[in-house]
């Protein structure tokens, strides 16, 4: 009788569950929160650290597997005139508006917040403060946008203040589990086990 190989008799598919939060996040497991809206994916929020510190932290991260994260951004007017450099208007009465506004659409969108009232720890996030949070978004050599979690709203501040961190990557980072590289390498022992027996 001749054998076939063993990928043709094994076929094994692994399905990755995610829980659903809202219309919006979905809890991937290890931390790590999809925003299906923006597509991107959210770390845990982190402690204080400079503007710089913030950014060399994020870029340093691996999480789920992946690397490439940053902190996340906060558009701006651009052009001349009273309003450049200033962050595009992100309230609850504007949702498109925000989508321009990672951690603005956070706030309003994701976690329901209003204007003026604080958002502290949630389900999602249990590290959340109420805090200020910095944004990847420049103002100037000197200065940055932060966003306020504490009342809704964009401000900036020096970049060597300590302010709290959040990672942002894009597109859906889900973790594998453990039990799929265990599961894998014992696949790759099988294949082995079957091509030294083909090969005697």
């Amino acid at each position: 009788m001749k054998s076939r190989p063993l990928g043709a008799v094994c076929a094994c598919a692994v399905t990755l569950i995610t829980t659903s939060i809202d219309g919006a996040l979905v809890d991937n497991g290890g931390g790590l929160i999809y925003d299906t809206v923006l597509d991107i994916t959210w770390a845990q929020p982190d402690v204080q650290r400079t503007w710089d510190d913030a950014n060399t932290w994020a870029a340093g991260l691996t999480l789920g597997g992946v690397s490439g994260w940053r902190l996340p951004y906060i558009s701006v007017a651009a052009g001349a005139g009273p309003f450049s450099g200033m962050p595009v208007l992100c309230n609850e009465v504007s949702e498109l508006a925000c989508r321009d506004n990672e951690l603005g659409y956070m706030f309003y969108y994701n976690l329901g917040g209003s204007f003026g009232a604080p958002i502290g720890n949630s389900t999602e996030f249990p590290t959340l403060q109420s805090d200020d949070y910095w944004s990847g978004t420049e103002l100037d050599s000197s200065y940055a946008w932060e966003y306020n979690f504490g009342g809704g709203y964009d401000v900036h501040g020096p970049k060597d203040d300590e302010w709290r961190s959040w990672a942002v990557h894009a597109g859906n980072v889900v973790p594998v589990p453990a039990a799929v590289w265990l599961f894998g390498s014992g696949l790759l022992g099988l294949i082995g086990i079957a091509r030294r027996k083909k090969a005697a």
